[in-house]
């Protein structure tokens, strides 16, 4: 049996947590043929996705059963669960090389009580594994100095990547598995939420879509004065309301008024709104060019931004995320989500140069990150800030996580070095060893 690969009759027990991500992901590198789930009531709904998502992953006939702890931090309760999922694996199906264990979700309890009995019920080592999130590394140069590792920026030594760890002493990176791939779908769907990208409506060929060289100009035009994204941050306002487009045509966005030419030379206007067939078609159209004009460009820039860095793995990329959740109508909405590998990175945009709310931003997509991808996810805020504001939400930052792969903060001189708009050349290299964190 090859190194980290599960016999064809093995049963492999998982702890399931809050975040069912974890689970999912050995599951899906390990390849058992049965799994067993032990879950307690505060998780059923992850196990309900869990299984749902290891089906699709696996196959419908795949092999899954589970077992409820009673209580997460009670000793007795774990031991109990262990024992009926013991009974109904039958004994021979618990010895040598079938039985193996993944603990990494779960409560402590779990997973210190699951280990004890999965030695005494045979269990091996190497058979034994926990997921290792991987980040940074400490830099050499650090360590000379002796410097703490915890202390290290996660930019100095590159990235460890996520891994399983056998009780053995040995690992594998979980890109050395086969068929263990994550997606914005399957993240989502990991914790009952369906989402849609923001779509480009072009409904007629008078009335275009923003394209990303719309995105550029408009970019370029702000790097050279500022103060012009908060003026087409009031013109997108002014603009959508009242909602009715055709009560703007007396007075549309005056595209001459601005040191830029986008694709529609002004908008809305008689022509273009003749051209669409109905009312929400008309709305829908103008909705989405108010949007764009009043911060979506950013977003839109910085998706094809990172396009062009060719990272490998080959990224997903999606601009515009809208999520929710079944009848309940739960939202979250993010700027720009990457799923590179088996991380996803989650970032906010904000054409803002404002402290205070820059910093809420920040703990926005710190907590969503968090939320859905757990100790796998990266999380930034691109915005317009300057230096030194720039730099005081950093050490905010710093102040309250401590941690090297908290939530990192990109300003104006990021977004100009990245855009190559003034004498230098472009340097993306700040954005790309994130993406590589």
């Amino acid at each position: 049996m090859r190194e980290g690969v599960v016999s064809t009759s093995s049963l492999l027990v998982l702890l399931v947590g809050a975040n069912p991500l974890p689970n999912y992901l050995s599951a899906c590198a390990l390849r058992p043929a049965r799994v067993a789930l032990l879950y307690t009531e505060e998780t059923i709904d992850a196990k309900d996705r869990l299984k749902k998502q290891l089906r699709a992953a696996m196959g419908k006939e795949y092999s899954i059963k589970y077992f409820l702890v009673e209580y997460a931090t009670d000793a007795t309760a774990v031991e109990c669960a262990l024992d009926k999922l013991g009974s109904s694996s039958g004994t021979n199906n618990l010895e040598k090389d079938r039985l193996w264990l993944n603990y990494t979700g779960g409560t402590k309890v779990m997973a210190i009580h699951a280990r004890m009995w999965f030695e005494r019920k045979g269990g091996k080592p190497e058979n034994a594994s926990y997921l290792d999130f991987g980040g940074p590394k400490t830099s050499s140069a650090q360590c000379a100095k002796g410097g703490k590792p915890e202390n290290a920026s996660h930019l100095d030594g590159g990235s460890k990547p996520p891994r399983l760890r056998f009780d053995n002493g040995t690992s594998k990176t979980l890109a050395e598995y086969e068929n263990v791939s994550l997606t914005l779908e399957v993240l989502l769907a990991l914790h009952g939420l369906t989402y849609e990208p923001r779509s480009k409506k072009a409904p007629s060929e008078a009335a275009t879509a923003p394209n990303a060289e719309d995105a550029k100009k408009i970019l370029r035009a702000v790097l050279d004065d500022i103060s012009l994204a908060k003026k087409l941050y009031n013109e997108s306002e002014r603009l959508k309301n009242p909602s009715n487009p055709g009560c703007h045509v007396s007075k549309p966005f005056p595209d001459e008024s601005y040191p830029f030419q986008l694709s529609v030379p002004q908008f809305p206007t008689k022509s273009i709104l003749a051209s669409l067939q109905n009312r929400k078609a008309r709305a829908s159209w103008h909705r989405q060019w108010c949007k764009f004009i009043g911060g979506e460009w950013l977003e839109e820039w910085l998706g094809k931004l990172i396009e062009s860095l060719k990272l490998t793995p080959n990224p997903e990329i999606v601009v515009g995320v809208n999520a929710a959740r079944g009848s309940r109508d739960v939202k979250l909405e993010v700027d720009v989500v990457v799923v590179r590998g088996h991380r996803s990175y989650f970032i906010s945009c904000t054409t803002d140069t404002t402290k205070p709310l820059c910093k809420s931003k920040v703990f926005e997509v710190a907590i969503r990150s968090r939320q859905l991808g757990g100790d796998l996810a990266r999380a930034a805020l691109v915005c317009l800030a300057d230096e030194d504001t720039t730099a005081k939400l950093r050490t905010d930052i710093d102040d309250l996580w401590g941690a090297s792969n908290t939530t990192r903060v990109f300003g104006l001189p990021d977004i100009r070095n990245w855009s190559g708009c003034g004498e230098d050349a472009a340097n993306t290299e700040s954005l790309k060893k994130w993406l590589e964190s």
